[in-house]
Formats: structure tokens, sequence, C-alpha cells
């Protein structure tokens, strides 16, 4: 505690002292914001690695200093717990740093807190919840869950089903389109026909009614189990929370509970969802509302798959009319010459608000380009003959490298060929390894069942052979025989004496399989057998190369159609397939492969076996970098899979949130103008719903204006008109991916473009040469 008299200090005073204690120079911007006088809303709209957090604490001890409010009396809202344990750190830090300043800093601290945490302790306030437990995967449950779907899938597994499911619930609830938490509010007492129509708007893939059916019977049996079990997840947090709070006894008691704080940060803001507004909204006294301070980049949105909505920090005048907006311009972790490639792919975006982006380390920086014309994933990369230098030099911590990719089958690949370098990496999602990968275990599983002579690997995998109905046939030979099958032998012998009684029509199957199995045991017993080491390791090699091609030979149809249905990517399948290959090939004999593969997930899913390996690496999507920094950064893996480059023209002619007044005029003109170049851009894109306007008669595109006077074809076009919005919004947040991964980087960015890199790329100022140092 300082003198008395310290609070006569202004806050021009405090400042400096700060300045000068904490050995820090503010900038014009900072010194802006620090003024602060709390009596309105505030919006800092902070670029990246501009010093968010701490422009935060200082706000808060100024504030505390001025005599304004108490540290209990300051709420700071984040997202995640390792930032709310930052804040905590950070503010500790300063204050210690300030003692003996002169400032009068009450003792006592803010309450940093996570928007579950928050919601959750007041939740159980309820004498209903006062006991619940967190759950924190469905999967505790998926026995049950997988027991609710009758009608399982012929080319995804339940466990893919579930996936898929929760990730549609996970929408519904965060986008606030839910109440009860299973059926879009809009469906409610409609027939499931309706309401089919209406998820299928929110799926990621394209489903029949029976996978809503089931749907539906899967998520009423979680909510059960979980009110049975004493159990409540992050979704209940805010719809059970929302729901109390109609109550309003409740209500007032969580608002007395609130009450205390003066003054609330959101930080992250960009990244808030419509029911956590709903709920902080209400929470807050009028009073805090009317200075509330939101910290965010709308640069930096890159959630809206899991409920994110940067409308919020877009039209933050809107939600808080009275509000000022203040930038924090200078970002001062990416080097000047990697920001300025950036600049321009991030200016592109229609919808973003006004700020400069500024280095604040001048002439530093390198970003290195590395071109090819090869597809795919190539070990034999410059890039990657860089990175392995560098996590090879003793000079460098490997925890100052990072490798940051867009999909998962991209990491995969590269960590597995990095593990074999003696390498490894942690890559967040045990799931994403190689080993664990479908297109890989499909392959794999299938190859052991015919050189082992195992019948668990087959039945994994029957479904791949002749989908759902052979899987379902497999199982009825089994269960004929009154037996549990061991050896693969042992199913044909009761496949046979099943098929010979049975008008089936998978005997044929049967038998193709049998005819590969054979042909590897025969070719084995001659491996076995022979005393010449020069025709033992023919053989072997031999065998393997036999092996992979009488699994993909099986499992042909079943990649064709996943494939065809957009279920699977042909490349990324392509590029397993010939990864694949390539490692068969190393090897003298199909049993080391196997023994190496198995160590090497030991080692890939445990991170204790990683931390006593010698070199490490991380492995990061760009989504999970957001808000990390490294010295040195290598993207890859960026490729086309989603963004085409005949698609992108749509987010030029139609930028997000063009009345549809402008989107009529637009579409005129540029149908008239280039009508196949339109075509194919929409159909690269998916616009489904054009197919339906050029094959409705009725729909006359030279004379648009008197074709959507009639109603249906009217709502067939506005249809159209949101699909491409959306895309186009797609598009746009796809850029600002882009923009995180690019200034995570400190001192060096690594870049690899291909025939197949995501067409977004060429939007950055790329160096005209790629850099030979």
């Amino acid at each position: 505690m300082g003198d008395d008299n310290i609070q006569d200090l202004s806050t021009t005073e405090i400042i400096n002292l700060m300045e000068s204690n904490l050995k820090m120079k503010f900038s014009n911007e900072q010194i802006a914001i620090l003024n602060n006088d709390f009596m309105r809303p505030l919006l800092v709209n902070a670029c990246a690695g501009s010093g968010k957090t701490t422009i935060f604490i200082l706000m808060a001890l100024i504030a505390i200093a001025e005599g304004k409010t108490e540290p209990n009396e300051i709420l700071g809202i984040t997202f995640s717990h390792k930032s709310k344990i930052d804040m905590g750190q950070r503010y500790q830090n300063f204050v210690d740093q300030l003692q003996g300043s002169g400032l009068n800093l009450s003792s006592g601290k803010p309450k940093f807190t996570t928007f579950h945490a928050l919601f959750y302790q007041l939740l159980r306030q309820n004498p209903e919840y006062r006991s619940a437990k967190v759950l924190t995967s469905y999967r505790y449950f998926i026995r049950d869950l997988s027991d609710q779907i009758k009608h399982p899938s012929n080319i995804i597994t339940k466990d893919e089903m579930l996936s898929e499911m929760f990730d549609l619930n996970d929408y519904l609830i965060n986008q606030d389109l839910t109440s009860d938490g299973v059926l879009p509010n809009e469906c409610v007492g409609k027939p499931l026909s309706e309401a089919v129509k209406v998820m299928g708007q929110y799926s990621r893939q394209n489903h029949n009614e029976t996978f809503f059916e089931d749907y539906i019977d899967v998520i009423k049996k979680y909510q059960e189990l979980k009110h049975s079990n004493g159990y409540i997840d992050f979704n209940d947090m805010k719809l059970l929370l929302l729901k109390s709070m109609q109550v309003p006894e409740y209500l007032q008691y969580y608002q007395q509970i609130m009450a205390r704080f003066k003054i609330a940060v959101i930080d992250e803001f960009q990244d808030i969802d419509n029911l956590q507004w709903k709920i902080i909204s209400q929470l807050l006294s009028p009073e805090t509302m009317q200075h509330l301070i939101v910290i965010g980049d709308d640069d930096q949105s890159i959630y809206s798959f899991r409920g994110s909505n940067p409308q919020f920090i877009l039209n933050y005048k809107k939600l808080l009319p009275q509000a000022q907006k203040k930038n924090l311009s200078t970002n001062y972790r990416t080097g000047e010459k990697i920001l300025k490639r950036v600049i321009p792919l991030i200016k592109k975006n229609h919808v973003r608000l006004d700020k400069d982006l500024l280095s604040g380390k001048k002439d530093m920086g390198k970003f290195i380009l590395y071109s090819t014309k090869k597809s795919g994933f190539s070990g034999d990369s410059k890039m990657l003959r860089r990175l392995v230098k560098q996590i090879n030099d003793p000079k460098i911590n490997n925890d100052d490298i990072a490798i940051l990719v867009r999909y998962n089958s991209s990491r995969m690949l590269l960590a597995d060929w990095l593990a074999n370098q003696k390498i490894y990496a942690d890559i967040n999602n045990i799931g994403a390894i190689l080993q664990n990968n479908i297109v890989y275990r499909i392959v794999t599983e299938l190859m052991r069942s015919l050189w082992q002579d195992k019948f668990s690997y087959f039945s994994n995998q029957a479904n791949r052979i002749g989908f759902r109905a052979y899987k379902d046939h497999t199982e009825k030979v089994q269960a004929q025989a009154e037996a549990e099958f061991e050896t693969l032998s042992q199913y044909f012998k009761g496949a046979e004496k099943y098929n010979a009684t049975t008008n089936t029509p998978y005997k044929r199957t049967d038998e193709r399989v049998k005819v590969y199995f054979n042909s590897v045991q025969r070719f084995k017993k001659q491996m076995e057998q022979s005393d010449n080491e020069a025709t033992k390791q023919k053989l072997s090699q031999s065998l393997i190369k036999d092996l992979y091609k009488a699994t993909t030979k099986l499992t042909d149809r079943y990649f064709d159609y996943m494939e065809e249905k957009n279920f699977m990517s042909k490349n990324e399948v392509n590029d397993i397939k010939k990864y694949l290959l390539e490692e068969l090939e190393k090897y003298p004999n199909i049993d080391d492969f196997f023994s190496a593969e198995e160590n090497k997930k030991e080692i890939l899913t445990s991170r204790v076996e990683q931390g006593k390996q010698d070199n490490r690496i991380q492995f990061l999507s760009l989504h999970q970098a957001k808000g990390l920094e490294f010295k040195y950064v290598y993207l890859y893996g960026l490729t086309d899979k989603e963004v085409d480059r005949n698609s992108k023209i749509l987010n030029s002619w139609f930028p997000p949130e063009m009345p549809m007044d402008k989107f009529v005029q637009k579409w005129k003109i540029v149908y008239n103008h280039d009508f196949k170049y339109l075509e194919n851009a929409l159909k690269t894109a998916h616009v489904e719903k054009y197919r339906d306007i050029t094959n409705n008669n009725a729909f006359n595109p030279i004379n648009l204006d008197k074709t959507l006077n009639k109603n249906k074809e009217f709502k067939m076009f506005y249809t159209m008109y949101n699909e491409i919005e959306n895309y186009s919004a797609f598009i746009e947040e796809e850029r600002r991916l882009l923009y995180v991964g690019v200034t995570r980087a400190q001192k060096e960015l690594n870049l690899r473009i291909a025939p197949d890199s995501n067409p977004l790329v060429f939007e950055l100022e790329l160096p005209k040469k790629k850099d030979k140092k």
C-alpha cells in the first residue's frame, strides 16, 4: 500500500510510474487505451501479437491505483484455462514489479475465469445441480449411445456416426438454435421430414432421414444418461444455466453474486458464441454493462465450426450503442519481413474492422518459400531437410520450432516420416497419427488377417470389403457355427457350411477373399521352408507386395464409393496408400514392418514416451496454434481440399453480408458476362441449389426480375443466395486462418507451395525467388 495522497495522482502520472517501474515504453495507441475513463463501453481491436492481455492487466491496475475499484471487483473472462492462468500470473508479476513504485495497489486479486468455469460455478448454486460432476466427453457412454443407432450406415462406422451427431448437436447449441438441446427450435412439434430438411442444413455431410431419427434417439439417451448419473457437460453449463435464469428467483440470485464486479473484461471477444453473450449480458449489472471492456481481433475469428459468432465483434455498436473503439495496430511478435507478406491477404476480406497492421520488429524476420511441382506428401523436400536440420541443431531449442497444418491428414504423414528420422511429434490428438487412420487401418489390418491367419482383423474390416451387408453376413456365419473364430481359416470352413445351406449373395465374396488368403499362405510356407537365403529374401519381398495388392483389390470398391460420395478425399486416400507402399518397401519382411509400426504407435500416442526421446517437435493445427508463438514456423499441407481456385471468385463477386437486391444486380452482370465461369464456380463450391434452378424450366435467368416475382422460384433463388453467402463467409474465415498461421512466427516462416496448394496462399505477397540460405 502506498501513501494516502497517492490517489491524487493523475492517470498520466500513474502511466509514467508504470513505464518506469515495469521498464516498458507505451505506444500512443496503448496510452490512449490506458487513459480509458470507464464511463462508456470499450472495444479494444487488437491485432495479433499486440499484447492485448498486457493492456487489460495494466488497465485494471490503473483503475485500482485511481481508487475506482478494488481488485476483487474486477472480472476477467476468457475461453481457455491456459489464458486464465496466464492472466493471473501476469497480474501478480506486474504487482510484484510495482511494489515500492508509489502506486496504491490494494491487496487481493481480480477474478480471472473461463466462461465454462463461471457458468458451472453459478449453476452449482442451484440445488438441483449442487453435486453435479463434469462430463468431458460423450464417449464415457459410448456403448449405450451406439446401441441407439438402429440404422447403421453402409459406409461409416457407428463411432463415426456418433462423432457427426455430436458435431451437429454442438453447433445447434452454440448457435442458440435449440432450446431442448436436441432439435432446432423451428422443428419442435413438426414432422420428422421437416426437421430433417432443417438439420441437413447444419450437418457437415448429406444424410438420409434415418440418420436424423437415430440422432434424436442418441441425443435424448445421452441426456438421460447424464441426468441419471449426475453429470453435466460443457454445453449443459450454458443450456441449463440459461434455463434456470428464466426462473426470476434464480436470475436475481445469480445477478446478486455477479453484482460485486464493477469492471468486466471479455478477452478473445471474436470467439464468443450466441449463448455466452445472452447469458453474460443478463448476469452483469446494467452499470457494469455500461462500461464493459471487450478485447479481440476480428481477423483471428476462426472458430465458427464450434459456434463462435464474429458478428458480435463486427457489430459491437449494435450490442453496446455507446461503445468506443480503440485499436492496437502494432504486432510485437512477428518480424516485419514476415508480417508484410500476410497483410495483402487479410485486407482482401470484405467483412472486417478497419485497422492498420504494423510490425514492432522493423527489418526483422525471414520468409522462406519452397516451390515444388509435386502434389501430396514428399519426404524428399528441401523444406523438410531444413526442418530436420534445425531440430537436430543443438543451438536451437526444439520448443522454439512448430509445424502448423490445416488438416489432420497433413500432419499424420509428416509426423510418421519424422518418427522414421527419430524425431517424435506431439500432435495433440492420438486419433490423428497414421496408425490410427481409417485408411491405414483398413489396409494393414486386412494384410495382418491374410498373413497371420487372424479372424479378428478380418472381422474388423469386413464392411470395407462388402459394406455393412457383408459384415452382417460374416456375423451370421459365426453365429451359426456357435463358436468364436480365432483364425480366418476357421471362418472359411464355417462360411462353406453356411453358404451351402443358405441362399446368400456373399458366397463369391468369401471365395474371393479365400483365393487371396490361400495364395499368401502358400508363398509364406514356401518362404519358411526355403534353405536358400537369397530365395527366402526374394519371396519375402514379393509377399509384401502381394499382400498390399490383395488388400487394395479387396477394398477398391469401398474406397471408390467413399470418394465418390465425398466421405473421403481421393487425394488423401491416394497419399496414404502411396506413403504406406513406400514404407513397406523399406522392410525385408512383413513382420519387421508390423513390429516397427507398433513401436512407433507406442511412442506417438504417449507423451511419457515422447519425453524420453532426444528430439521432439510441436505439431499443431492452425486452430490449436492460436494464441501461441514460435521462433521458427513451418506452414505445411495447405492444400486446396476445400477451397478450389475456381470457386474462390465467388467471394469477390458476392461478399458476405451483401444485401439481396445488390446480389441480384451482381448476379445479372456476372451471368450475362460469363455464364460458364459462374457455373463452374458454383459447381466447385458445391452450391447444390444451383442445380435445382438450372433444372427448373420455369426459371428464366435472362429475365430474372420476372422469375423472382414467382413465389417458388424466389424461394429457390433465396436459398441459393444463402448458400453462396455461407461459402463466401467460409472463404474469409480460411483467410483469417492463414493469417493466424503466419503471425505465429517470430523469426522465420517457411512455406511450401505445390500444384495442389490452397489458392489463398497466392494472395500472400510471396517472395519472387526462393531464399537459398
